[in-house]
């Protein structure tokens, strides 16, 4: 009787046992399991690389079209900043360029996604539609990068023109300015020696024996010589003056203000002002009212004292 009940008992779970899921079932399900997830995952990784792409490539046009603006604009730039403004853009070509190099590998590995989840579900007829036209999206996306980095090697190109243009226009300047720099300082020597000025001051003997002034004329009588005058020397010599600048000089101080004294250059009282004049003879300090007229005769001024 305990026989027959063990005999039943093992029969059942051999039944029981029988009507549960087998081994290789369980295989099958677990291997449907991961090929879903996989195929779950390969789809999100795709659709995030076709996301990446797309946004890639607006951002591009967006980029060309922001250098190809600013180029325009710095072509209307000053030299003086040109350097300054090109060096950014030319950062952000290279940039850009550098990024797009990276572009490739990103398309590449979008292309081995779509490759990839083709091969888990051959038999998915919609998927298998969608993957073909996710593949020509990616094709039209790299031609797309592909032309925007051409347009971005020529925008390279136009930065190196417009660098290459300012630097020339920086040599210009500086070039210019050099010689602005030596056609100033002629000029500004060549009026300081135009408006150069000679003046000595002195009694009659003192003028002749410094070679500024002759004695000229006049009977040539053994202790007198009537009829003869001082006059300026034909060649004077203009270390025995005193140089002044025409156009700082306004006023002459003589050494006696109490004595007379006479000028024997070409100079003319007219154009000057005194205290005391007579005819060409004056007392007190010289002051010059107009210096273009009192000089425009001669530079030398001799003042003999009297």
């Amino acid at each position: 009787m305990a026989l027959t009940r063990v005999s039943l008992f093992v029969a059942a779970a051999a039944a029981l046992a029988a009507c549960g899921p087998s081994k290789e079932h369980i295989a099958q399900d677990s291997t449907s399991a991961r090929v879903a997830t996989k195929e779950h995952d390969l789809s999100i990784q795709l659709a995030a690389q076709k996301d990446s792409l797309t946004r890639i490539v607006l951002q591009a046009d967006e980029f060309i079209s922001h250098v190809d603006s600013s180029l325009t604009t710095a072509k209307g730039i000053s030299h003086k900043t040109a350097s300054k403004d090109l060096d950014p853009i030319a950062r952000s070509v290279e940039n850009r360029k550098l990024i797009m190099d990276r572009v490739d590998a990103l398309v590449k590995r979008a292309r081995a996604t779509a490759s990839e989840l083709a091969k888990q579900n051959k038999q998915n007829g919609p998927l298998l539609a969608q993957l073909k036209s996710d593949s020509i999206m990616i094709t039209e996306l790299n031609n797309t990068l592909k032309r925007q980095e051409g347009e971005i090697g020529t925008l390279a190109a136009r930065v190196d023109s417009l660098r290459t243009e300012s630097t020339q226009l920086a040599a210009n300047l500086a070039s210019t300015k050099s010689s602005l720099t030596v056609t100033n300082d002629s000029l500004v020597s060549m009026q300081n020696q135009h408006n150069r000025a000679f003046v000595v001051i002195g009694n009659e003997d003192e003028l002749v024996k410094k070679g500024v002034a002759v004695r000229e004329g006049g009977a040539n009588l053994l202790i007198m010589h009537p009829g003869r005058t001082l006059q300026i020397a034909r060649n004077p010599d203009p270390t025995a003056f005193n140089s002044v600048d025409q156009r700082q000089l306004s006023v002459i101080t003589v050494p006696d203000s109490t004595k007379r004294y006479r000028i024997i250059s070409r100079q003319s009282l007219d154009y000057a002002a005194v205290n005391d004049r007579e005819q060409n003879t004056f007392r007190g300090n010289l002051k010059i009212n107009d210096p273009t007229r009192f000089w425009s005769a001669s530079r030398y001024l001799v003042l003999v004292e009297l």
